[in-house]
């Protein structure tokens, strides 16, 4: 039997472009480096709450997701959340109905997936691509390159495999995300969620409301700006100011605890505008860099990258 083709990164464009080289008779390897799939399909338990920290939602306008998402709604993995946040406006947001990570799990239920395993280099084999990790090495026909674009190119570079130099142009928003806890209903409203233009936060959360967490429990994501002045202070200073400056939205509650979250490559700041990048025969960059930090850009990257390399 042939090699499986390897896909580095099992967030959602590696489990889609898995599942789509799977269901066309294609062996297909997962590899990550966390504990888990799901890459920004995250959430955290923190005591007691259900915490969404990463994709706080998805809207649906392509055909191919639409699909996707119908069934997953028929499934129960996928509810709709609201059609609108500050105001209605009749498009569906949808969540996962068990945490964004429970979704990610789902779809990747039948794939090989590896998790702890760091990549350390992708480069041309002998009869393909040599992948160097941490445990040892893989050799396979093809590669799909779905980690964030800077972590992707460094891995070429560390195998010396050559690439379009202005892909090294794309850089990336840093996100903090306050994680909070608490004994009793925030000040939020319906649907659970606000969107903010301007200020500190740019989007919080009620994961309760959401149908996410069996307790009160709040994501606060902080605005790209006030993330990128904060990114290298102590986690307990950025903390305890982000806390303060929440209450507004804790209301009347009491925190029963406080996380800090921090997304380096929370999305690209100008994305390219295809679906993916043929770096060489048989080796593929996908991802949010290509079509947009939306989760549903994140699908259509991952099945562009696999049909890529059917037809190729």
């Amino acid at each position: 039997m042939a090699d499986p083709i390897v896909v580095v990164g099992a967030g959602l464009s590696g489990i889609i472009a898995a599942r789509s080289l799977q269901a066309a008779g294609r062996a297909a390897v997962l590899l990550d480096k966390g504990r888990v799939p799901g890459g920004r399909l995250a959430t955290r338990r923190v005591a007691g709450g259900t915490l969404d920290h990463g994709a706080q939602f998805f809207t649906v306008r392509s055909e191919a997701f639409g699909a996707t998402v119908a069934d997953l709604v028929a499934a129960g993995a996928v509810q709709e959340w609201c059609r609108g946040f500050n105001e209605t406006d009749g498009y569906p947001r949808y969540a996962a109905a068990n945490g964004m990570n429970a979704l990610a799990r789902t779809l990747a239920a039948d794939l090989d997936v590896r998790c702890d395993v760091t990549v350390q280099s992708i480069t041309r084999g002998p009869d393909g691509w040599r992948i160097a990790t941490g445990a040892g090495t893989l050799d396979a026909p093809a590669v799909v390159l779905t980690a964030p674009l800077p972590q992707a190119l460094a891995l070429l570079d560390a195998g010396g495999t050559a690439y379009d130099p202005e892909l090294a142009a794309v850089t990336f928003h840093r996100v903090l995300a306050l994680l909070v806890t608490l004994d009793g209903a925030p000040a939020v409203g319906e649907p659970g969620a606000r969107q903010l233009g301007d200020g500190l936060f740019s989007f919080v959360a009620d994961n309760a409301r959401k149908g996410v967490s069996a307790v009160p429990a709040l994501t606060l994501h902080v605005a790209h700006g006030p993330s990128a002045d904060r990114w290298d202070d102590p986690d307990d200073d950025v903390r305890a100011d982000l806390l303060a400056a929440a209450a507004p939205w804790i209301g009347g509650a009491r925190v029963v605890e406080a996380q800090l979250k921090r997304w380096r490559y929370a999305g690209p700041v100008i994305p390219r505008p295809e679906h993916g990048v043929t770096v060489d025969d048989g080796l593929v960059l996908a991802g949010d860099a290509f079509a947009g930090a939306k989760v549903e850009g994140a699908f259509l990257s991952g099945l562009a990258a696999a049909a890529s390399l059917l037809e190729g």
